[in-house]
């Protein structure tokens, strides 16, 4: 079960696509799918950062007021992914990729 709030589900299809592009470049190119994958969810990792700071933006928020208390209440953009707000899935997304990387040519399945 995938749990998310807001556009969080977009860390997974940011990661997918670009992998999926990225490792279909390389087959074309005649390297593996493995490697353009690895460098597609580092790449990934960057997008994830602008993209999540962009939507959990502060300027975003708003400020709502109760009637009948006069109490204030700031409401704040919240795109998470499994309760980690989107920007900090880009280090967990990089650390996937150095992890695939690293597998790719620990096995040496790339064409290099």
């Amino acid at each position: 079960m995938i749990v998310w709030k807001g556009y969080g589900i977009l860390v997974l299809v940011i990661a997918v696509i670009l992998g999926a592009m990225t490792g279909g470049i390389f087959v074309t190119a005649g390297s593996t799918q493995d490697l353009g994958a690895a460098i597609g969810v580092l790449i990934s990792a960057p997008v994830i950062w602008f993209v999540g700071k962009y939507f959990n933006a502060t300027s975003n928020e708003r400020t709502l007021i109760d009637k009948n208390t006069g109490q204030q209440f700031v409401v704040k953009p919240n795109h998470s992914l499994f309760f980690i707000k989107m920007q900090y899935w880009a280090f967990i997304a990089g650390g996937i990729g150095v992890i695939m990387l690293v597998d790719v040519f620990m096995h040496g399945k790339s064409a290099m």
